[in-house]
C-alpha cells in the first residue's frame, strides 16, 4: 500500500471525497452511486486512508460518509452499496478513527468525533436488513471497532450523537445475525449497554435504542458467558432496575403532556427485567453473583414496584401468548412482570450460597413483614406473601434454619398453618401453594414435627389435600408424610382417618386414578408410612392408640396402590419400591385384617395389577435390599396362607406355591 507524505497530504488539492461531494450537488444521487463515480473514491480511501483522515480532508471524508449513510436509508440504495467496497472502506476508516481517539490524539478531535459518528451511521444503515453487508463489515473488522467505541468513555460523555450512532450500529449489524452478535459480545459490548441504562446516565434519550440492542444481544447463548465473566454486570442490571423503580415512584402519576420519561424508564425496566430473568434461569453462576443481602433486598424492591402497578391493556393482551411468560413460575398470576421478579427471587434464594442470607436481620425482618397475616386476602399483599414464603422456604433448607423459624417465630408458623395455607376462602391459591411449600420444608426438621402438629398442621394439611389444585395437593401430601414419620405420627394418622369420608380414603382414590407422578408416588409413600406406623408401632407412648386405628385401616384398600407403585414405578424409583415392599410385608403380617388375602388375589395375572411378575423380578433387583424384602414378603404370605388356606384365592395360591415360594 502506497502512503503519501504529510506534506503531500496537506498541500494536495481537493480529495476524491470532496470531488465526489461537489459532483453530488450537480447530479442525481443514483448517478453518484454509479461504479464510475463511487468506486474511484472508495479505492482511493482504501489505498490512502491516511490522506482521507488528514486534517485537510477529514471534514470532506466525514461529509462523504454522512451522505452515504443518508442515502443508505433506502433499501434499493443499500443493495447497490453492498456491491461496492463501501463496507471495506467504512471498516478501515472506522478502525483507524477509533484508534486515533482512544490514543488521545487531540489533533482535530472534534472533527474526528464527527467522522466517527458518520462512519457508525454508515455501518448502521448499510447493515439494515442486509446480511451480506453485515458479513462484510464483520470480515473487515467494523464490528469489533463498534464494540470498542461502545466501551470508550466518549459514548458516556456524548450520548448524542455518538452514543446514538454507536448503539444504532450495534443493533443493526447484529440484528438476527448470530456471528455479528457473538463478535460484539466477545469484544465486550454487553457491559456498556448496562452502564448506559443506569439512572444517572445522560443517555435517557437513547434508552429505547440501547434496550433494543441489549435485548438482541442477550438472545445469544454467549451473553450468559459474558455475564458470568463480568461479575459486576448482573448486579448493575439489578441496581438499574431498582433505581428506575424509585425514579418512577418520584415522578408519580402526574405525567405532563409530551413527557416521555416515564415511558422510557418503564421500557428500560422491562428489558432489564427479562434479560436478567432469563440469565438467572440459565446460569447458576449469575444467580450466585446476586447472593448478597443487598441484592435480594433490591429484588424485593423491584417486586414491590411491579405489584403496585396496574396491568396495562397492552400487557393484558400479551398475557395470553404462551411465549410471553417467564420460565418455571411457581404458579401463574396476572402481572407477568411481578412474576418475573418473583422468579428471580426464587432462583437466587435457591442457591446453596444463599443459605447465609438467613442470618441477615434486615432481610429476615422484610420477609416476616411480607408474611404478616393481617392483610390476607388483599391481592397485592398475598402476592408479596407468596414471594416471601418461596424465598424463606429456600433459605430454610437446613434443619437448623427450619428449627429457628418455628422456635423463634411461632406466630409466623401459626399464621402459615391457619391463614396462608388453611384459609382457602380468603387467600388465593398461589399464596397457599407457596405457604404449603414452606411448611413442607419446616416439617423436615424432627424438632418441628410435634410443634407444627400441635398448631393443627396435620388437620389443615389433611383437609387441604383434598383440593383439585395439584401443586397444593402434592405439598400437603409431603407435609403429612413428614409428620407421620416422627413424634406427630398419631395426630397425623388420626387427622387422615377422621370422619366417615376420611382424607386417607380420598387419597387412595386419587392415587389409583391419577397419572401424575408426584401425587401417585408421594401419596403411596404416605399410605405406606401410615400402614407401618399403625401395624408396626414403635413409639411406646402412642403404640396402643396407633393400634386402635387398625380396624379403620382394614376397611380401606391399602394394598392396591402399593402394588401399583411396584408395578408402574419400581424400576424408575427403587427407593419407593423398597418402601412399598416393606409396607406390604407389614400389612401381610396383620392377622385380623384382609390384607394377605388381597395380596394373594393380586398375584393372578387376570387382575388389573398382578403382583407376581414384579416379585419374581425382584430376585435380580439392583438393590440387594429389594431382593431380601421381596423374599420376606413371600415368606409372610406363605405364613398367612397356612393359617387359613380357605380364605385365599385358589389361582393366587397356585402362583404363590409354584412361582414365588422357590424364591423365598
Amino acid at each position: 500500500m502506497v502512503h503519501s507524505t504529510k506534506a503531500q497530504r496537506e498541500t494536495a488539492g481537493p480529495s476524491p471525497a470532496a470531488q465526489w461531494l461537489a459532483a453530488l450537488d450537480s447530479r442525481p444521487a443514483a448517478a453518484s452511486l454509479a461504479a464510475a463515480q463511487l468506486a474511484p473514491m472508495l479505492t482511493h480511501m482504501l489505498e490512502h486512508p491516511d490522506q482521507a483522515l488528514a486534517s485537510a480532508h477529514i471534514v470532506a471524508t466525514a461529509k462523504t460518509f454522512k451522505a452515504l449513510a443518508d442515502m443508505g436509508r433506502d433499501a434499493a440504495v443499500r443493495a447497490q452499496l453492498a456491491a461496492t467496497d463501501l463496507a471495506r472502506a467504512t471498516s478501515t476508516l472506522l478502525r483507524q478513527t477509533e484508534a486515533d481517539l482512544s490514543n488521545n490524539n487531540s489533533s482535530g478531535r472534534a472533527e474526528r468525533v464527527f467522522l466517527l459518528v458518520q462512519l457508525l451511521r454508515c455501518v448502521c444503515n448499510q447493515s439494515a436488513d442486509h446480511d451480506g453487508a453485515r458479513a462484510a463489515l464483520l470480515e473487515h473488522g467494523a464490528v469489533a471497532a463498534v464494540a470498542r467505541v461502545l466501551c470508550s468513555d466518549d459514548v458516556a460523555r456524548q450520548p448524542l450523537p455518538l452514543g446514538q450512532a454507536a448503539f444504532g450500529a450495534a443493533l443493526n449489524v447484529a440484528l438476527d445475525h448470530a456471528d455479528c452478535a457473538d463478535a460484539l459480545l466477545a469484544a465486550g459490548a454487553l457491559p456498556p449497554h448496562v452502564r448506559a441504562l443506569q439512572p444517572g446516565s445522560d443517555a435517557l434519550a437513547i434508552w429505547p435504542l440501547v434496550c433494543s440492542s441489549l435485548d438482541n444481544l442477550c438472545e445469544r447463548e454467549a451473553s450468559v458467558a459474558q455475564l458470568e465473566q463480568d461479575a459486576a454486570c448482573a448486579p448493575a442490571m439489578l441496581q438499574a432496575l431498582a433505581a428506575n423503580a424509585r425514579a418512577l415512584a418520584e415522578l408519580g402519576d402526574d405525567e405532563s403532556d409530551g413527557d416521555d420519561e416515564p415511558q422510557v424508564r418503564r421500557g428500560a425496566m422491562r428489558t432489564l427485567l427479562w434479560v436478567l430473568c432469563e440469565a438467572l434461569e440459565k446460569s447458576a453462576v449469575v444467580r450466585q453473583q446476586l447472593c448478597e443481602p443487598a441484592h435480594v433486598l433490591l429484588l424485593l424492591d423491584v417486586l414491590d414496584h411491579y405489584l403496585a402497578q396496574p396491568v396495562e391493556p397492552a400487557e393484558t393482551a400479551e398475557l395470553a401468548a404462551p411465549d410471553a411468560q417467564p420460565p418455571n413460575r411457581p404458579m401463574p398470576q396476572q402481572n407477568r412482570y411481578a412474576d418475573a421478579a418473583a422468579q428471580m427471587l426464587v432462583g437466587v434464594s435457591g442457591e446453596d450460597a444463599a443459605l447465609a442470607l438467613f442470618d441477615d436481620a434486615a432481610l429476615t425482618a422484610r420477609l416476616l413483614a411480607m408474611l404478616a397475616p393481617e392483610r390476607a386476602g388483599d391481592r397485592t399483599h398475598d402476592a408479596r406473601a407468596a414471594a416471601a414464603a418461596l424465598c424463606l422456604g429456600n433459605l430454610a433448607r437446613t434443619d437448623a434454619h427450619c428449627e429457628h423459624v418455628v422456635r423463634a417465630h411461632p406466630q409466623l408458623a401459626q399464621a402459615l398453618v391457619g391463614v396462608w395455607l388453611g384459609d382457602a376462602q380468603t387467600v388465593d391459591v398461589r399464596t397457599r401453594h407457596a405457604a404449603s411449600g414452606l411448611l413442607k420444608n419446616l416439617c423436615v426438621a424432627a424438632a418441628n414435627k410435634q410443634r407444627l402438629a400441635d398448631m393443627g398442621l396435620a388437620a389443615v394439611a389433611a383437609r387441604c389435600m383434598r383440593t383439585a389444585v395439584v401443586p397444593v395437593q402434592a405439598n400437603c401430601i409431603g407435609i403429612l408424610r413428614h409428620l407421620v414419620n416422627g413424634a406427630s405420627a398419631l395426630q397425623t394418622a388420626q387427622a387422615l382417618l377422621a370422619g366417615d369420608a376420611c382424607a386417607l380414603a380420598e387419597l387412595l382414590d386419587a392415587v389409583r386414578s391419577t397419572d401424575i407422578d408426584g401425587i401417585r408416588c408421594e401419596g403411596t409413600r404416605l399410605v405406606a408410612a401410615v400402614a407401618k406406623k399403625a401395624f408396626l408401632p414403635r413409639a411406646a407412648a402412642d403404640a396402643d392408640a396407633l393400634r386402635a386405628l387398625q380396624p379403620r385401616l382394614a376397611e380401606l384398600d391399602l394394598v392396591t396402590p402399593l402394588v401399583r407403585l411396584i408395578m408402574l414405578d419400581g424400576q424408575r424409583h427403587p427407593l419407593l419400591q423398597q418402601e412399598s415392599l416393606v409396607a406390604l410385608t407389614v400389612l401381610a403380617s396383620a392377622p385380623a385384617a384382609p390384607f394377605a388375602a388381597r395380596l394373594v388375589c393380586l398375584l393372578v395375572p387376570a387382575n388389573s395389577v398382578p403382583l407376581a411378575t414384579p416379585l419374581a423380578a425382584a430376585e435380580g433387583a439392583v438393590w440387594p435390599q429389594t431382593t431380601l424384602q421381596a423374599k420376606s414378603l413371600v415368606a409372610q404370605l406363605q405364613h398367612a396362607v397356612k393359617q387359613d388356606p380357605a380364605a385365599h384365592d385358589s389361582l393366587g395360591l397356585e402362583i404363590l406355591h409354584t412361582k414365588l415360594s422357590p424364591l423365598a
